[in-house]
């Protein structure tokens, strides 16, 4: 769970609830409410959180592995095990649930150093999900996603840019257009 990672990742730099609700200028208890899953954080939040413990908001969100073998079917289907809305029950797989679709994103970049993925599933999160590069310069990612109408955009070496192979777009608050996925069941 966030909560989880995040009561990790403070106590591994030896921070006190204290010490990082001091520097995120909120009180202990809202630290403690978060690390205990009872208080939702918004994504303005967790950018000052990864800013806070020095991480990435990839690494502060990232899935991290759950046996699912103990895991109820129902508490599957429910979405316990979830660690994030878009990720998936482990890192490495992507668990295709009857309320999530594996969506897989790709962009032709071989000239590229780093690509990452963000959008309206991930609060637009400026560190974006990781891509993984191939051989042929052909980055990828899969991304657990509930039926919707997501807006997203590639950040290729620090610009942002629209899916080239995706002629769905809708204009943004920007003045710049943003690509659209549609996921169905």
């Amino acid at each position: 769970m966030l909560g989880q990672t995040l009561k990790e990742l403070r106590e591994a730099r030896k921070l006190t609830q204290d010490d990082l609700a001091k520097k995120l200028g909120v009180s202990r208890q809202a630290v403690c409410m978060w690390e205990a899953d009872k208080r939702e954080l918004r994504a303005s939040m967790i950018n000052k959180i990864a800013d806070a413990l020095s991480v990435s908001v990839a690494e502060l969100v990232k899935p991290r592995e759950i046996n699912v073998s103990v895991l109820k079917k129902e508490e599957i289907m429910a979405g316990k095990g979830k660690m994030f809305k878009g990720t998936s029950l482990s890192s490495s797989s992507c668990c295709s649930s009857g309320i999530e679709k594996c969506v897989d994103f790709e962009l032709m970049a071989p000239e590229a150093k780093k690509v990452s993925l963000t959008g309206s599933f991930n609060s637009w999160a400026k560190t974006g999900i990781e891509m993984a590069k191939s051989k042929a310069g052909l980055w990828k990612t899969t991304v657990n996603l509930k039926p919707g109408k997501y807006e997203y955009k590639f950040i290729v070496d620090g610009q942002w840019w629209n899916d080239p192979k995706n002629n769905y777009k809708v204009t943004n608050a920007f003045g710049s257009q943003n690509s659209v996925k549609e996921v169905t069941l």
